[in-house]
């Protein structure tokens, strides 16, 4: 018999979930009894995954944007209906935010690097004192990084300031336009993030000659789960399956 602690002790310790510092409560945010036949893999920790995940019959869910942030000060609104559906139907949740994006091996940020042909690379993204993303050698033009994407389900939004010859590339999945200035003082030719939230990022880039491709938060950050989908089922032998709820944004 698989448990849900047995699982959550797996995940901890592959992605290392004590290694960042980070405002997600990474690890097992909640729990269930008896035997995990089935697992869930999403994205997002929503009330609309849990019901999918409870109608295809799992007993665990697993996603990269967990549902405790920092803390629950009150149980009440959102956070009580959703902890009371899980509750009610045995579903634990593990989460894994930072962690998942920044592994070397399961991460979002590896698998995109992967996808493009990236070699050469190199840890990227300082935050709190750790690289999560990557940068990497290139060939090839803007064109052909965007038919990449494309063709793998992402966005191609993009500010085009640079050359179209493509040499070098830093990327972070999801919320990454923090590093901007970063990437441009690695000499990259092309930024890829997954959205364009920081209001300020666009001058940035303009003012730098940098090439950013938004590659969409949520089709940034498939990746990860489906990694972990692949090492779950392998480790336990139990049913798995990826919950795709995109949001449009």
């Amino acid at each position: 018999m698989v448990t849900v602690h047995e699982i959550s002790k797996f995940l901890d310790d592959e992605l290392n979930i004590k290694e960042i510092e980070d405002s997600s409560n990474n690890g097992l945010q909640v729990e269930n009894v008896g035997e995990v036949k089935k697992v869930a893999f999403a994205v997002d920790a929503s009330l609309a995954v849990f019901e999918k995940a409870v109608s295809s019959g799992c007993q665990m869910v697993v996603v990269h944007h967990g549902m405790i942030w920092e803390g629950i000060k009150y149980v009440t609104g959102n956070d009580y209906q959703r902890i009371k559906y899980l509750i009610d139907n045995n579903l634990a949740v593990y989460a894994a935010h930072l962690p998942l994006d920044m592994h070397p091996k399961h991460g979002n940020n590896i698998k995109l690097a992967k996808m493009l042909g990236l070699k050469h690379l190199e840890g990227f993204g300082e935050y709190k004192g750790s690289k999560i993303g990557f940068v990497g050698d290139y060939s090839g033009t803007l064109e052909n990084v965007k038919k990449i994407m494309q063709d793998n389900g992402m966005d191609t939004n993009c500010w085009s300031f640079g050359k179209q010859e493509i040499k070098k590339i830093a990327l972070i999945s999801g919320g990454g336009l923090f590093s901007v200035k970063e990437a441009a003082e690695c000499g990259v030719d092309l930024f890829i993030t997954g959205d364009d939230s920081k209001y300020s990022a666009y001058a940035w880039a303009q003012e730098l000659g940098l090439n950013v491709i938004i590659g969409g938060h949520y089709k940034t950050e498939v990746w990860g789960v489906q990694a972990l989908m692949e090492l779950v089922e392998k480790k336990f032998k139990v049913e798995v399956g990826f919950i795709d709820m995109p949001i449009p944004i």
